[in-house]
């Protein structure tokens, strides 16, 4: 049970209409239950050229009969149901999003069937809730553009009276108690289906919606167009959705011209971004919730929006993303603070964390997310000593007051102090935190250095976390590493510390284990300056 003041620290940075909202949502329950699943006013498609699917979610299996979610074995919804107990809430959403269906291996033929399954078996339950009908919407008005004129008779009343009773009932229910990522979603899948389908209703939603879309993003992004959330993967998604929204406002104009460029230029400097968290592989920097081979990732986000993905340094100063290609090194450094103040969900407690990649392979990594379950996993990921930054205080003591699977109460002070060719530096006090952590990074006479040092009397434990795939072996000072792809480094300490060695958990995405080793070191009074030096 969480103690009441860390309750209040929590609620206190929430926005009214959030608090009235949290409290309606849990007298109500979910929204689950729609007040009807056929509704009037949708006809067709209103494009007649192809907008383009969102990316796909999952791996159809005997032509999308089955579906691979998250790591776990094939499903089939119309033999096993769409509602199976037990079942880890994210997969079950994820099974709703239907984000399968545009995969390359799906036959239009079983995709057609599997959807008029769920209109006729799924009458109510987690699919019905806002997000996940969001986000079914936009994978089947992909599919449908694509593969509209197989779907006929009955078979299309059906389906397109379903999807209008999906857009009244999410409507009704926008996630506003969440805001953030949510309520992004459910704006873009409204205004995507009043843009692209036909008919009086979707019209009337798409008019109705996109104003408030706009307020949205100009809400939710940072003047150098990360999203505020701060999480890599999440930034990538939702930049895939406004893109899919401005396209949709090229083949069919609608309201005023001012909104459409408003979107569009949100749009570019979202992608703008993008490259301050990539790594040389083209995926992203494992900072907050983020996961790896999305195909919202990097490389796809670019490819979809038909431009080459950028090389070398690259800042997001207002976002606290940087990156800086320091002879083999590719550096990815964290020095934001918590973003939307109401909406962390996504935060970890991982400021002044930075990955590496040598000659463009990872060789620095933080542990990533496996779940968003409640639990020992959930904890670990969130925490301090999950990443490649110092723990400060008896204990390991999180920089920020994490609860439950989504929650902070209290919050550390985050600065960034430098943004420089070759130097970066940023600041962290923790939550109650008896000193304050400096750190910078820098490149000098072909050296990469991390310089530590605590500002009071506080004991401090600084973390390096490589892949379990690697070979390490102690030296004098530190130790050699021997990463998977056979490149080698050092990594020393000046003045000489005292270093343990141990496992530690990690995670690529979802349900995808990948363990880790953490090199561990307490840092001695006066600081430490770690030298990592290609071998």
């Amino acid at each position: 049970m969480v103690s009441p003041l860390t309750f209040l620290r929590t609620i206190r940075h929430l926005r009214p209409r959030q608090v009235t909202g949290q409290i309606a949502h849990r007298l109500a329950g979910p929204a689950q239950t729609p007040e009807t699943i056929s509704a009037h006013g949708c006809t067709g498609l209103a494009v007649d050229r192809v907008w383009g699917a969102p990316s796909g979610e999952g791996a159809a299996i005997d032509g999308g009969q089955r579906a691979a979610l998250l790591g776990a074995p094939p499903y089939d919804p119309r033999a096993a149901g769409w509602q199976p107990e037990g079942r880890d809430p994210l997969w079950l959403y994820t099974l709703h999003y239907h984000g399968w269906i545009n995969h390359p291996a799906a036959n239009p033929d079983e995709i057609r069937g599997l959807l008029l399954h769920w209109i006729e078996h799924h009458r109510a339950g987690t699919g019905w809730e806002p997000y996940p009908t969001a986000t079914r919407i936009l994978h089947w008005l992909g599919w449908l553009v694509r593969h509209e004129g197989i779907v006929i008779g009955n078979q299309r009343r059906f389906v397109f009276s379903s999807l209008a009773a999906q857009l009244g009932h999410l409507e009704r229910h926008l996630e506003r108690h969440l805001d953030g990522n949510h309520l992004w979603t459910n704006l873009c899948a409204l205004v995507t289906a009043g843009l692209v389908l036909d008919g009086p209703y979707p019209e009337q939603v798409g008019v109705r919606w996109l104003g408030p879309l706009v307020e949205c993003v100009a809400d939710q992004l940072a003047a150098d167009g990360g999203h505020r959330e701060r999480t890599p993967s999440y930034h990538g998604l939702l930049a895939e959705q406004l893109l899919g929204v401005v396209r949709a406002l090229e083949l069919r104009p609608s309201g005023p011209p001012s909104l459409a460029v408003a979107l569009a230029e949100a749009s570019a400097r979202m992608i703008r971004v993008v490259p301050a968290f990539t790594h040389p592989d083209g995926d992203v920097a494992l900072f907050g919730d983020s996961q790896l081979g999305l195909a919202t990732g990097p490389r796809g986000l670019y490819q979809r929006a038909g431009l080459p993905l950028p090389e070398g340094h690259a800042d997001a100063a207002d976002s606290g993303f940087f990156r800086r290609a320091w002879g083999p090194w590719s550096v990815l450094w964290n020095a934001g603070g918590l973003g939307l103040p109401h909406q962390v969900g996504h935060i970890h407690g991982d400021a002044l964390s930075f990955e590496l990649s040598l000659d463009g392979e990872r060789v620095l990594v933080d542990a990533g997310v496996g779940t968003y379950v409640i639990g020992d996993d959930r904890d670990y990921a969130r925490s301090t000593r999950a990443h490649n930054t110092v723990t400060v205080g008896e204990g390991d003591p999180d920089q920020h007051e994490l609860w439950a699977s989504h929650r902070i109460g209290g919050r550390g002070r985050v600065s960034q102090d430098e943004a420089g060719d070759a130097r970066l530096g940023g600041r962290v006090l923790g939550f109650r935190a008896q000193a304050e952590h400096r750190r910078t990074l820098s490149w000098h006479g072909g050296a990469l250095r991390c310089h530590d040092t605590i500002l009071g009397d506080a004991p401090a434990r600084a973390r390096f976390h490589v892949p379990a795939s690697a070979s390490v072996t102690a030296i004098d000072g530190g130790f050699e590493v021997e990463s998977a792809g056979g490149r080698r480094f050092r990594i020393t300490a000046e003045p000489a510390c005292a270093w343990e060695q141990a496992p530690a958990r990690g995670w690529t995405a979802m349900g995808q284990a990948a363990p880790r080793i953490a090199l561990t070191t307490r840092l001695p009074p006066g600081g430490a300056t770690f030298s990592f030096t290609a071998a």
